[in-house]
This record gives structure tokens, sequence and C-alpha cells, in this order.
């Protein structure tokens, strides 16, 4: 393989453009450790992590439009040494937060306050109340979310790779969902757009109903699997041999992490940050495959998943959005990834941010959205499909 992925530059040349994908592939680690410093800032700072999560980053997304194919990528041992710095760096900004949020802090974790010239006793007393700590934790899920959850999406797709898949699982249980690391690769990659994928937003389907559907269809297809895995292979089934239950020991291991620092009141902080962590990993499966269906049986094409090629988001996320080339070929490396022509798959109309955003408005999203999803039906359904959706009511082929 080689260490670059070799294309056409859209303008520059080579030099700037890969100059721009190695800024574009450090923008989350980057946005981490801003967050870290604004935790360090306590108070109203601390709320910065949210705010930027959509708002700021969601109009910064629009604003900087679309990306071109296949542009000229950084090294890969770049591309992995940012996969791999996400973990130390949301210890790092749990640490900040524990600090800021406690009444005394302590000695050692106040350096790095102090090292950028910021008042750690200061902050803390600006933090103590209720309404600061309560952002800190928010924002502290949105880390664990938009930046854990999306490097372990990439990382336990790696079958081949042991290490890769471990660190992946770290990163899922600060959301309490290391099962994902089962399902997501076993269940939803066979089963995306059917009846059967509790990962795929049905058409007219609320977002939070969907989230409440999809975390409980998730879980309970992971535990199912691992189960039939072992009894599949004559295996006992404990908690030793189940890799189900390994990994809610390692989500309690993060709890008992979150109680080393705050006592009992981390249970609860640990509770709030990683459902907020949680909740972000399903709304963004929400915008993934929203309203797209696949016969039982029929093989996973790129029409079966919503693209996105915003500039800003691609890199943040790590080409997430290339969404139908990762479910078309789900061993592909994100620096491997490709667009999907037009005739081969939709593109989202807005950016992954503003979509979920927009979302949260039910009946004014799904008009705006069945328009797109009535082109899918007209020109990527198959006749099948087309008949699915007829038969439910819900083509929307007239309306494109």
């Amino acid at each position: 393989m080689s260490d670059t992925v070799q294309n056409s530059p859209p303008s520059g040349g080579i030099l700037s453009t890969r100059a721009m994908n190695t800024l574009r592939y450090s923008l989350m680690n980057v946005f981490i450790l801003f967050g870290a410093v604004f935790m360090m800032l306590g108070g109203a700072w601390t709320y910065m992590g949210l705010i930027f999560s959509f708002i700021l980053i969601g109009y910064v997304d629009e604003l900087f439009g679309d990306i071109s194919d296949r542009e000229h990528m950084p090294p890969v041992w770049y591309c992995q040494t940012m996969l791999f710095a996400t973990l130390p760096l949301l210890i790092f900004i749990t640490l900040m937060t524990f600090n800021v949020t406690s009444p005394t802090g302590w000695a050692w974790l106040d350096v790095f306050p102090r090292l950028i010239g910021i008042d750690p006793d200061a902050a803390r007393q600006s933090t103590q109340f209720h309404v600061w700590s309560q952002g800190a934790l928010a924002s502290l899920g949105m880390y664990y979310g938009a930046a854990g959850v999306n490097v372990a999406h990439e990382l336990i797709h790696r079958t081949d790779k042991p290490f890769d898949k471990l660190v992946g699982r770290w990163l899922l249980a600060f959301t309490w969902d290391t099962g994902f690391a089962i399902e997501h690769v076993h269940g939803h990659h066979r089963y995306v757009g059917t009846e059967k994928d509790p990962a795929t937003a049905r058409r007219g389907e609320y977002i939070i109903a969907f989230v409440v559907r999809s975390t409980i269809g998730q879980w309970l297809s992971a535990k199912e699997f691992e189960d039939e895995r072992l009894k599949r292979k004559g295996e006992p089934n404990n908690l030793f041999t189940n890799r189900f239950w390994r990994g809610q020991l390692m989500t309690l291991a993060i709890m008992g992490f979150y109680c080393a620092f705050l006592g009992w009141w981390g249970i609860p902080s640990f509770l709030m940050s990683g459902a907020i962590g949680k909740i972000y990993l399903e709304v963004v499966n929400y915008i993934e495959h929203y309203g797209l269906v696949r016969m039982p049986g029929t093989r996973v094409e790129a029409r079966h998943s919503w693209d996105s090629h915003r500039r800003v988001s691609g890199g943040m996320f790590y080409n997430l959005m290339l969404h139908s080339n990762h479910h078309k070929i789900a061993t592909r490396r994100f620096w491997e990834l490709e667009q999907s022509p037009a005739e081969e798959a939709a593109t989202l109309p807005r950016g992954y941010m503003t979509m979920i955003l927009f979302a949260f408005l039910g009946p004014l999203f799904f008009n705006y959205i069945n328009k797109h999803l009535g082109r899918w039906d007209r020109d990527l359904a198959s006749p099948d499909e087309v008949a699915y959706l007829k038969a439910k009511g819900i083509y929307y082929g007239d309306l494109a």
C-alpha cells in the first residue's frame, strides 16, 4: 500500500493540497486541545464544546463548502498518529474537566492551566455554580461522541488488527457503548437499510424516537450476536469469553476512573457525559441512512447510504461522510475512501451538523428531505425497493 493516495489535485499543486489536508485531518485533535483550554478557564467557557460542535462547526462547514474527490492525502503514518492521539487526548480533557468541576482540584493537574497562564483556583470558583458544571460534562460528552466514537468507528473495522480494535473499544467505553464494536461490524453492515437494522432511520421517524429505538435495538443485537457466536463455536458463555460483557467491564472501569476523582458524584457525572456522547452517535446514525431502504438478502451498494462532501467536517471526522464507499468496501481505511458518483449514491443537501440540527424540527425536516428522497426513489432505487416503498405508501418519486 502506498503511503499516500495519488490523484489529481484540484488546484494549487500537490504540495498545497497535501498541506491543506494535513491541516484538515488535524482538526479534531486541535478541537480537543482547544476544548481542554476552555475547560481550564472554567465557568461559561465550559459550554464551548457544545457551541462549537453544532453551531460554529456547522456554520463553518457550510461556509467552506465541498471538497473535490481524492485529493492528495497526508502520509499514512500521520493519519495513524491523528487517530491514536485521540484516546490520550480524551483522557487529558477528562482530567481537566475533573479538575475544574472539583471544589479543590489536584496540584499535579493544576500544573497544566498554570503553564498557559490560567488560574485554576479562580476557574474552579467560577465553575462551582451548578449550571457551569453541567456545561462542562455536556461538552465533555460531545468530545466523547464527536472524537471518540468517530475514531472508534474507524478502528473497530480493522478486524486484522487486535490492538486497533482494543483502542476502539476503550474509546467506546466512554459512551457505555462497547457493544457497538460488535453490532456495527456484524449487524449494521449486514442489515443496513432493512427493517432488521436498528441503526437505519425509517421515513417519518422523529430523531428522538429513533435514538431510543436504535440504542435499545443495537444493545440487544450485540448481545444476541455474541451469545450466538459462542454457541456456534461450542464455547462457554461467561464473563471471560463473552466480548459483550467484557465490554461492559471496560465501561465500569471508566466509571471507576470518574469515581476515583469525583467520589460518588462520579457516577451521575459519567452517566451524563456518556449519554451525551451516545446520543451524538445515534443522531449521526440517523442522518447517515435516513429513509433509504434495501431488500433483505440483496447486496449492500453505495446507494444505501447518504454521502456528504463537506470540506471541514470531512477532515474533522476522518472521511466518515464518504459513507457510501465505506459501506461498499468496509475494510478501507479512511484515507482510501472515495466519493461515489452521483449515479451511484445520494448526497445530503447540507453538511452533517446542519442536517442533524434540522432533523430536530420534525415535520419541516421531513418535507425538506422527502424531496431528496424522491430523487433516490426515482433514480437509484431498485424495482423491488420501489415496489416496497409504494406498498408502504412512502414512495416519493413523484416529488423529485
